[in-house]
């Protein structure tokens, strides 16, 4: 009997895909990394589209068809959702989902339709003590994607699930973490890498939010971009590596930003689709953020939608 289908998204919160020649795009000055050696060159608009066998590469769309830079709170739920908030806001919106947003979340996501179906879902984050603490001090607002996985009925995973191998630091290493509780386990983007996937092959739908790709694209220099670029590149190495698990690998983004460190914006880059594993060919036609979820539904057979 054939296992049931398992998928990992791991989502890079603004990664478009820059022109290669710039001085200003990290993912050109930080020299050759891992994605040299996955995808054939580095990851910059001049990458073709390609599919060979379980792996694909793709450019997406993330303007929605909206005038104006492309926020995290519409390009996330629409990666979730499969509708086209910004067209729901009027605009591009963000960072963190108003009212109009969380109702078009509840409606259904991808993690309420995981769970609903039985296929079972998980946030891999490990979200540290003062996270909570602001949470319950109502200092803390929460991303699309923690919006959807409370509605969803899922646990935030907190630092014990990260000592036990259970969860994976936002930083992937857990450094952050050892600075404010010395002792804390470290570990390399490798490790991390293969945790997550470990995860993965326990549920059918695994989700990992990588936001410092934002972040640095607003706050950091260049330098600070390469050391991150590198690191990540290490990280989805180690995840998308083949094997015979039944895990499917989707790696995408909401907006461009980290691609040019010349400004300190969002961009209206193309974002890429990266896909590995045996439903790589279920998101061959997908060419904006819109397509991302029906795709996933599809590989899992999930009912996306409560109101359509």
């Amino acid at each position: 009997m054939s296992s049931p289908p398992r998928l990992l998204f791991i989502f890079l919160d603004g990664v478009g895909l820059g022109v290669p020649d710039s001085a200003a795009n990290p993912f050109i000055t930080a020299g050759p990394t891992a994605f040299d050696d996955l995808l054939g060159g580095p990851l910059a608009s001049d990458l073709p589209a390609f599919s060979r066998g379980q792996l694909l590469f793709s450019q997406l769309d993330a303007t929605l068809a909206v005038a104006g830079l492309p926020q995290s709170a519409t390009g996330q739920s629409t990666l979730l959702t499969g509708k086209n908030a910004a067209r729901v806001m009027g605009a591009h919106y963000g960072p963190w989902p108003g009212p109009t947003l969380r109702r078009l979340l509840d409606e259904g996501n991808l993690f309420s339709a995981s769970v609903s179906s039985g296929a079972g879902a998980a946030i891999a984050n490990m979200y540290p003590p003062p996270y909570f603490r602001s949470l319950d001090q109502g200092r803390q607002r929460v991303n699309a994607p923690v919006h959807a996985a409370l509605t969803a009925g899922l646990q935030l995973r907190q630092t014990a699930d990260f000592e036990a191998g259970q969860a994976v630091s936002a930083d992937l290493t857990g450094e952050y973490l050892a600075r404010m509780h010395p002792g804390s386990r470290v570990v390399s983007p490798e490790q991390s890498g293969r945790e997550l996937r470990s995860l993965a092959g326990r549920y059918g739908f695994t989700f990992f939010d990588f936001w410092l790709s934002d972040q640095v694209g607003h706050r950091g220099t260049l330098a600070d971009a390469e050391d991150l670029v590198r690191k990540l590149a290490r990280f989805l190495a180690a995840a998308v590596e083949p094997h015979d698990d039944g895990v499917t690998v989707i790696v995408t983004s909401d907006h461009g930003n980290l691609e040019d460190k010349s400004v300190r914006t969002h961009t209206r880059a193309p974002v890429p689709l990266l896909v590995s594993g045996p439903a790589a060919d279920q998101f061959a036609g997908v060419t904006d953020l819109t397509g991302v979820a029906p795709a996933v539904s599809r590989v899992l057979g999930l009912e996306l939608s409560r109101h359509r």
